[in-house]
């Protein structure tokens, strides 16, 4: 079959193909449901009902830290992005495999508007987060979170993106990605500090080496611009504040890995979806 070539876009054509994908994934991501697009803000907030009952109401780990709720709800928010644009990304190219036989798009558009399906998601949990924050914190639009939360919310896009990358390259051959990704977002999630205060860690040591994890830099960073300034940072935990560079630097090569492995086997998609 003769693939109808659409590769050599202008640039405006593939923002303007990119947005029309955005719309389309948006859209079906609750086709059918009674709620609809609801659902988008009630998934994170019955998430946060359950673990801020188990946690503070049981557990007792978020008793005696300021805004823990805020604290909490905002990691969820952060995190439901990052597991599902992820999971999202990880089947884009098998799911537009009719549209990659018949039409040679730009690959790396699909993964992208998953992506970025998922951050408008996102963006209206943020509403609900900065809401929450104006009534228990009343320090939610900080200058310091107007001028933080942009940049952290981009680094996170551009972590999420270099896992969509490779996952959703890797997943056309090798279905299995699918299971082995699922048990990693298990265990990123319980690695990551987001149910529980990096401090609550015994040791030092093991501390430094997840706050060098990007999505620990990211929710911890974003915490102390949001619901507690007393949150500890990197650059509070290694008492350096060039180390916050690592994180970054991990991002980008992450980003530039992701991108060149998609790159590199997306010429063989269609022969496989």
């Amino acid at each position: 079959m003769k693939l109808l070539n659409t590769s050599k876009l202008s640039a405006e054509k593939q923002r303007a193909l990119l947005a029309e994908m955005i719309r389309t994934d948006f859209k079906l991501r609750y086709q059918g449901s009674v709620l609809g697009y609801v659902w988008s803000i009630l998934k994170p907030l019955f998430l946060f009902a359950i673990l801020y009952t188990v946690f503070t109401q049981f557990l007792r780990i978020g008793a005696g830290i300021p805004n823990y709720g805020l604290s909490l709800l905002l990691g969820i928010v952060l995190w439901s992005f990052f597991a599902e644009a992820t999971s999202g990304a990880l089947k884009s190219i098998v799911a537009k495999g009719s549209l990659i036989r018949k039409v040679d798009i730009p690959r790396h558009l699909i993964p992208v508007a998953s992506v970025s399906s998922a951050f408008v998601n996102m963006l209206l949990n943020l509403v609900v987060v900065f809401i929450f924050a104006f009534f228990t914190s009343g320090n939610a639009l900080s200058w310091m979170t107007l001028l933080i939360m942009p940049l952290l919310l981009f680094e996170l896009v551009l972590v999420t993106l270099a896992a969509g990358f490779f996952l959703s390259s890797i997943y056309v051959k090798l279905r299995d990605i699918d299971h082995i990704w699922e048990v990693a977002k298990q265990a990123l999630f319980y690695g990551t500090p987001i149910i529980y205060p990096i401090t609550l860690l015994p040791h030092e040591a093991l501390q430094k080496i997840i706050m060098l994890s990007p999505l620990a830099q990211i929710i911890q960073d974003a915490r102390s611009v949001v619901s507690w300034s007393g949150n500890p940072r990197i650059t509070d935990i290694y008492a350096n504040n060039l180390i916050v560079l690592v994180p970054i630097a991990l991002t980008f090569l992450a980003l530039f890995i992701g991108y060149k492995l998609f790159s590199k086997k997306s010429r063989f998609f269609a022969e496989y979806v």
